[in-house]
């Protein structure tokens, strides 16, 4: 059984790239001890490409890699993979990566009462052609193909992505987004637990009867994280890094 620890620290969708440095910041101030954490929950899309099977999304995100391995030292460290990271598996070799299909990541409360927690990117639970299209999409053969011609057409595959994800808005709001919260709680059959999800970015808490849901924020908004706390009860306590305007 997995435990979730107090203090925990989770982030969502940080969608680095080369315009946006914000995780990096955070991971220094990690590794710096400017802020603490036993466990690191990376939930998805902290990149804006990062695929094992595509070569040109490598560099960029290499020193992240090197220092979240450095990190392990001090913390536990799992990575859910998200629609925009995946097949991450061997770039670690201390970080646990948690692949689509094994999500959502199920933990326990390190101590009061035993409160359960069903983690997840939120790209799970979708309509079947869309679960169709997110699984195609990992498949390695077709990724090694598609990786050909993009080193042959100068990585211009990669570089379209890229150019679309900087142009992308982070910060949308979903119309009647508490509905579709209610809709996604109910496909995890949580029946009392948290589901706590990213992939939406909209920042919303419901605690309402036997639905506990948080979906988080885009890390890129802010650079904002949360920290779990027990109080007894738990609450997800938003952070930012030091010298950010509250």
């Amino acid at each position: 059984m997995l435990t979730l620890k107090e203090a925990a620290f989770l982030v969502a969708d940080a969608h680095e790239n080369e315009d946006r440095r914000g995780f990096w910041d955070f991971l220094q101030a990690l590794e710096r001890g400017e802020i603490h954490t036993p466990q690191l929950f990376l939930m998805g899309d902290i990149f804006d490409l990062l695929v094992w099977e595509v070569s040109a999304s490598h560099s960029f995100a290499m020193p992240y890699i090197v220092l979240l391995e450095k990190l392990c030292e001090k913390m536990e460290i799992y990575y859910l993979e998200g629609n925009h990271d995946f097949n991450l598996n061997r770039f670690f070799k201390k970080v646990q990566v948690v692949s689509l299909q094994n999500q959502p990541l199920i933990l326990h409360t390190s101590k009061g009462n035993d409160e359960k927690f069903f983690l997840a990117h939120g790209d799970i639970f979708l309509n079947p052609f869309l679960q169709f299209l997110l699984k195609s999409l990992r498949n390695p053969f077709l990724l090694r193909f598609l990786n050909f011609i993009n080193i042959l057409t100068f990585s211009s595959i990669t570089n379209c992505i890229l150019a679309r994800q900087k142009r992308k808005n982070l910060f949308y709001s979903i119309a009647n987004f508490k509905n579709l919260a209610y809709e996604r709680y109910a496909k995890y059959q949580a029946n009392g637990a948290w589901v706590v999800e990213g992939h939406y970015h909209q920042n919303l808490l419901l605690q309402e009867g036997v639905v506990k849901y948080f979906n988080l924020p885009s890390f890129a908004y802010e650079r904002s994280f949360f920290v779990v706390e027990f109080l007894p009860e738990v609450k997800f306590e938003k952070q930012k890094l030091r010298g950010q305007d509250v």
